[in-house]
């Protein structure tokens, strides 16, 4: 019966400290969302109060970060209980890392402000900025409900990202070459597509700790599938 109560506060404890996650997943998510509206209207005292509310999102990776370590001090859990005890911590630094990009953003926006227009590049950007949205949005999903399935197509669905950003350098490139005096424009947008092209790895890194907490398996960082990876517990 004891075993049974110290099994039934570890799950209490977890589940706070995963509602803590979540919580902190879609501050991040409305970071990105208002930072990509910067993007098309620019706005300088929404972009100061974004920047400032980068902050609470340290904050509460660092909160995250000492109330797991505290539960796996306190419970000493094995196999399951303890990937699942561990993954907080790394999820919440890759939500913090997604926050710093999406502060990027919104630096980067003011200077897009000043620089001539170009819908095209731009549109790029927001098709990428579109994409990596989505992608958070169903990862935290994937991680509310233990959803290999769905952080497994999460991950796949980061090729078109870096396609875009692929495409993005090779248009920048090629308008650098032909309007020189408009490259400080283009090196903002390849920056920009670069910026959301490694929101995307952290997202993936996020559907690969999914995958570990239910199947034990950690995943390669080529990504080459499932059976590249091995159980590290």
């Amino acid at each position: 019966m004891e075993n049974a109560h110290i099994v039934t506060r570890f799950d209490k404890d977890l589940d706070r400290i995963k509602t803590r996650v979540l919580e902190m997943g879609d501050l991040v998510s409305a970071q990105m969302s208002q930072a990509t509206d910067l993007l098309q209207v620019f706005d300088a005292p929404e972009a100061a109060r974004l920047i400032a509310r980068d902050r609470k999102v340290n904050g509460m990776a660092k909160n995250i970060q000492t109330r797991a370590e505290r539960l796996i001090a306190l419970r000493q859990p094995v196999a399951l209980d303890l990937r699942a005890a561990l993954s907080p911590i790394n999820i919440a630094f890759e939500l913090e890392r997604i926050g710093d990009h999406a502060k990027s953003c919104a630096k980067s926006a003011r200077k897009l402000a000043e620089a001539p227009a170009d819908s095209a590049a731009l549109q790029i950007v927001l098709e990428m900025s579109a994409l990596v949205q989505v992608m958070l949005s169903d990862v935290l999903t994937a991680y509310d409900h233990s959803d290999t399935d769905l952080a497994a197509d999460v991950r796949a669905r980061d090729k078109l990202v870096d396609r875009l950003n692929k495409t993005m350098f090779e248009t920048g490139v090629g308008s650098i070459t032909a309007a020189p005096a408009d490259a400080p424009a283009f090196v903002h947008k390849i920056l920009l597509a670069r910026n959301f092209e490694r929101v995307g790895d952290h997202i993936v890194n996020i559907a690969r700790h999914v995958h570990k907490i239910v199947t034990g398996e950690d995943l390669k960082a080529s990504d080459r599938g499932f059976a590249t990876g091995k159980s590290t517990l």
